[in-house]
C-alpha cells in the first residue's frame, strides 16, 4: 500500500510542473499588430514579403525570426547600400516583435534580387540594440 501512495505521490508530482507561460500575441488575435510589416512593406514595395520563426532545437521555444524580401526595386537600386537597409528592415522587426511580446534569439534578414542573387544578414539581440543607437 505504501510503495503505491509513493507511487502516486511521485506520478502527481511530475505531472504537476508548472507551464511556461505563453504571453506572445499570435497573428490569429485581435491584439496582433502588424504595422511593423506594414511599414517595411511600404518602404521596400517587394513583389513578396515573408516572415516565420525558426525554431532552433526540436524541442525548444527557441526560435530566431526570419524575414525575405523579393525584388523590391528601391532594393535593386541600391544594391551597394544592402547592409544598411537590412539594418533597417531587421529594426523594423525588432519593433514589431517586440509589440507582440514575441520573443527571438536572432533576426535574419534575406534580401532576394532578380539578376543579383541573395544576401543574408543575421542580427542579435545586442547587435540590434548597438545598430539603434547608432542611428538616435
Amino acid at each position: 500500500m505504501r510503495k503505491t501512495i509513493y507511487f502516486l505521490l511521485l506520478i502527481v508530482f511530475f505531472s504537476c510542473n508548472e507551464k511556461k507561460k505563453d504571453n506572445e500575441i499570435k497573428p490569429d488575435n485581435k491584439e496582433f499588430n502588424d504595422q511593423g510589416i506594414q511599414e517595411i512593406g511600404h518602404l521596400y514595395n517587394p513583389e513578396t514579403l515573408t516572415t516565420r520563426p525558426i525554431k532552433l532545437y526540436i524541442n525548444s521555444d527557441e526560435k530566431n525570426y526570419e524575414i525575405d524580401i523579393f525584388n523590391s526595386d528601391l532594393l535593386k537600386e541600391e544594391k551597394e547600400n544592402l547592409k544598411f537597409h537590412s539594418d533597417k528592415i531587421a529594426l523594423l522587426l525588432r519593433k514589431h516583435l517586440s509589440k507582440n511580446k514575441v520573443d527571438y534569439n536572432d533576426i535574419i534578414v534575406r534580401i532576394y534580387l532578380k539578376k543579383e542573387g541573395k544576401q543574408s544578414f543575421q542580427y542579435s539581440k545586442q547587435e540590434l540594440i548597438e545598430i539603434g543607437n547608432k542611428n538616435l
